[in-house]
């Protein structure tokens, strides 16, 4: 009778450690949802951890009473009669009954431990949900039994706290850093895919680039000439293969409007080709110092589809397109440009890089922290950090050091930097970045 009394004690002991792992590894959003569709243990564990003082207490009670009970069984039961038989074996009487309760107490310490605690918590924590679901009610009742001694406890913790001075009405938000390394876990675990991980981090970042590090950059814009002729415009709008055009009079330092792609066609159909470019929609401008998640709220409010990216002089730097913003967090849908024609490892361990290269997957691609003043703006490529970093135009051949690494300038295309061989040195430098060497 005295061993199931303990087995039974040290199962009631594994309930309660379960149901508090469980319950505190639980995800409210999980329960949250399992509560909208009707589960009542999923709605009890809620309001469970609503008020986790009560429910943290009635366990505390529950595994220190069980305890407590354990030891006075145990030793009631096995003590005298193991000390009888050491007495029998020749060992002096007083000896024996100090062994026989030390073994006893080891004994079903190391049975409370393993059946009654880290079995039952191994358990809640790999189905927190599950058990929170079962166990939520059961562990209601016995906070509801308990409540006169618990709030006695609670009172004499709250006043403990404010002795110490701790605020215990302090909330600890969620950053994203703990969001980061939450979708990491789940990668690990199979349950979030890699992509998906990536394109929440790119979220996050988007509130921290510049337009500049996502815009197409001037010298790439395709426009349409107000002094060209209908057919003209048509057929260079229809060769670029895109939607939206600016329209402007000899450049981009007079831009008359943008125009969509099918309004030009509808023209030509209609045969309307005399001044065609005063169809153009208004050009919507804005500045470079915006950050990604701004232009966001900016083409919300505004009903445009494309945006022209200006500098403090007013100069159009850049051009951008809600495509070019969700390209951004889910990388691009359709690149021009593969990540493998940007950079392409060598067998000698050297990389082979476009110029025109985004200055962040460099750093990604040769999993670099920082790169030297990043945070000024200065440049967006390769090309752009190598000439920051120099501070002067560089010719083929020059060769820059930059973060433990040596950038050759291998082709010029004009005076832009078109391909760097990218090496890492013998000795990283102190510095993140060293004059360039001709």
């Amino acid at each position: 009778m005295d061993v199931l009394l303990i087995v039974f004690l040290t199962l009631l002991n594994g309930a309660f450690a379960m149901s508090e792992l469980a319950l505190a590894a639980s995800r409210k959003a999980r329960l949250a949802a399992m509560a909208e569709s009707g589960d009542k243990g999923a709605q009890t564990a809620l309001q469970l951890l609503e008020n986790p003082t009560q429910f943290l207490s009635s366990v505390q009670v529950g595994i220190t009473s069980i305890g407590m009970l354990n030891g006075i069984v145990g030793e009631a039961a096995f003590s005298a009669g193991l000390a009888s038989w050491m007495t029998g074996l020749g060992m002096p009487e007083a000896s024996a009954e100090i062994t026989a309760t030390a073994i006893v107490v080891v004994a079903i310490t190391f049975i409370t431990i393993v059946f009654g605690e880290l079995v039952p918590k191994r358990i809640g924590q790999l189905y927190p949900e599950v058990v929170a679901r079962w166990v939520s009610r059961p562990m209601a009742w016995v906070a509801t039994g308990a409540k006169p001694f618990v709030m006695l406890l609670s009172a004499t913790t709250q006043g403990v706290l404010k002795l110490l001075r701790i605020d215990t009405n302090a909330v600890q938000h969620v950053t994203e850093e703990e969001i980061d390394a939450s979708l990491q876990e789940g990668v690990g675990a199979g349950i979030i895919e890699e992509h998906e991980h990536q394109m929440v981090r790119n979220v996050f970042l988007l509130d921290d680039r510049p337009l500049t590090s996502i815009m197409v950059p001037r010298s790439d814009i395709e426009w349409l000439d107000a002094g060209a002729t209908l057919e003209d415009a048509l057929a260079k709008a229809q060769q670029g293969g895109h939607s939206w055009y600016p329209v402007c009079r000899g450049g981009l330092e007079e831009v008359l409007g943008v125009i969509h792609l099918p309004l030009l066609m509808g023209l030509a159909g209609q045969g309307k080709a005399e001044g065609w470019y005063r169809n153009a929609s208004p050009a919507v401008f804005v500045p470079e110092t915006l950050s990604g998640m701004e232009l966001l709220e900016q083409f919300r409010a505004q009903s445009t589809r494309v945006v022209l990216v200006v500098d403090e002089y007013g100069e159009v730097q850049g051009m951008l397109t809600p495509l070019d913003m969700l390209e951004a967090i889910t990388g691009e849908l359709s690149p021009e440009t593969p990540l493998e024609a940007w950079a392409t490892p060598q067998e000698d361990g050297s990389w082979l890089v476009d110029g025109s290269m985004p200055a962040h997957e460099l750093k990604a691609r040769l999993d670099i922290k920082e790169l030297p003043d990043e945070d000024k703006g200065r440049y967006n490529t390769v090309a752009g950090l190598m000439q920051a970093v120099a501070g002067e135009l560089l010719a083929r051949g020059d060769r820059v050091e930059i973060a433990g690494w040596e950038f050759e300038v291998l082709k010029l295309e004009g005076r832009r930097i078109d391909e760097v061989r990218i090496e890492a040195v013998s000795a990283p430098p102190e510095d993140d970045a060293q004059t360039a060497t001709p």
